[in-house]
């Protein structure tokens, strides 16, 4: 069987070294220990997220965890489809980088979008509304789901 592709917003990343919620971070690292069962992607917005980043030692530590992940480009037919999940309302324009992840993950044909983030992205209703907007466009439908549920 091959292994499903997955695409890990840099909520997973940062959530190893996020002290602040030592559940959230064992669960975490729960999920990095079976990795590498899996094909990791990334795109360049992590990379710049990361980059704000105060800590440098944890900037370091998160930017290798990153290169371990293929790297997906950012192309217009991205932009276009993160457009309409923000003309549609499903992610707020202001948290752009969200919508990006999700059609960075529809439009590559990947098979789940891993994050943290339950404001916009790990909900019930954004995944409907995805998919559905999804099936609309001709794309597959994706899976949405936080760390433990992998």
């Amino acid at each position: 069987m091959k292994p499903l592709k997955i695409y890990l917003d840099t909520s997973v990343y940062s959530a190893l070294f996020d002290k602040r919620n030592k559940d959230r971070q064992e669960l975490t690292k729960e999920f990095w220990n079976n990795i590498e069962k899996y094909e990791l992607y990334v795109s360049a917005i992590n990379f710049e997220e990361i980059d704000g980043i105060i800590n440098e030692e944890i900037k370091i530590q998160l930017k290798d965890l990153l290169n371990k992940a293929k790297i997906l480009e950012v192309n217009e037919e991205v932009k276009r489809l993160a457009e309409i999940y923000i003309k549609e309302g499903i992610v707020p324009e202001k948290y752009g980088s969200d919508a990006i992840h999700i059609a960075l993950t529809t439009v590559y044909s990947l098979d789940i979008l891993i994050s943290w983030n339950f404001k916009h992205l790990v909900k019930r209703k954004t995944r409907i509304e995805v998919n559905l907007i999804n099936s609309r466009e001709g794309y597959k439908p994706i899976e949405i789901i936080a760390p433990p549920e992998l």
